[in-house]
């Protein structure tokens, strides 16, 4: 099972990085749909919600903590927002980084409770380990590649 995600999220990884360089910077400022996020939003908003996994399964220190003001929060029109060729090559390095480490995983540490889940709580609650927050991870970035298509249709 541990291989099949690790296969999933590669293959979304790849697809989601294929949308954003297509729409590339001069999409950027466009909103998904009417109303919605915008293309360069939800290149910010995965690459800080990427960023956040390596503290929650306690792979290494963030790099984009710095982000996350602009990105964890609501999209306001006034925001000033990174460039759009910067946010995407932090998008790749740091997917590429972590997919690395999350291959290197034993089965033992995928079971594993989570960083923020105390060891009281996961003897109650054992399925709040690694394993199971990935797979919250790749749920939400399969929620936002669908956003993204909807631009590209």
């Amino acid at each position: 099972m541990i291989t099949q995600l690790l296969d999933m999220w590669r293959n979304k990884i790849h697809e989601s990085t294929e949308i954003f360089e297509s729409l590339g910077a001069d999409m950027a400022m466009e909103p998904v749909a009417p109303g919605k996020n915008r293309v360069i939003y939800l290149l910010g908003h995965l690459l800080v919600i990427h960023d956040a996994i390596f503290d929650s399964l306690e792979l290494g220190k963030r790099r984009y903590a710095h982000y996350d003001v602009l990105f964890l929060t609501p999209q306001h029109p006034a925001n000033a927002y990174p460039p759009f060729g910067l946010l995407l090559q932090e998008w790749i390095v740091l997917n590429e980084d972590l997919t690395r480490q999350l291959s290197s995983l034993s089965h033992s540490q995928w079971q594993s409770k989570l960083h923020y889940v105390s060891e009281a709580d996961f003897i109650l609650k054992p399925y709040k380990n690694r394993f199971c927050g990935f797979q919250c991870l790749i749920t939400h970035l399969y929620h936002h590649s669908g956003q993204m298509e909807l631009i590209r249709t």
